[in-house]
């Protein structure tokens, strides 16, 4: 679903012609793109195969991702980098709501699409949040 969010930013990279709309919608897609490769690159890496299933292998996987870090010091990078992506999706949400209101015709409807499918990121992203607190507290407690 949040591939959505790509198909429609590129479908709608297209005929802009409204100043403020085309301002409004590149903020959208400048800080769009990367909140959808950050979850995307995320999930696979902490919801891989069946190892997920269980938090101490996904601890495993976090341990082994550097030599140079901990698996909570990589939960700590993830947390931080979500932090980011998290700015980015308001930044986003905050520009197709601008777009939204600004443009017309087609290039509106791309821009409501935009922000309909950055609920499922927002989404993904809480998701990801609670999952990196339960593997927190294996370095807390």
């Amino acid at each position: 679903m949040r591939h959505l969010f790509l198909a429609f930013s590129l479908i709608a990279a297209g005929p802009l012609r409204a100043d403020p709309c085309e301002q409004h919608f590149i903020t959208g897609l400048t800080a769009g793109q990367p909140v959808d490769a950050w979850l995307t690159r995320t999930e696979a890496f902490l919801y891989a195969g069946l190892g997920w299933v269980t938090r101490g292998a996904v601890m495993d996987r976090l341990e082994g991702r550097s030599i140079q870090t901990t698996a909570c010091e990589e939960i700590t990078v993830l947390q931080n980098e979500l932090s980011l992506v998290q700015q980015r999706l308001s930044q986003a949400e905050r520009a197709f709501r601008l777009a939204t209101s600004l443009c017309w015709g087609e290039n509106r409807v791309r821009a409501q699409r935009n922000l309909d499918a950055l609920v499922d990121h927002r989404t993904g992203a809480e998701d990801i949040a609670m999952y990196l607190a339960t593997l927190r507290e294996r370095c807390d407690g």
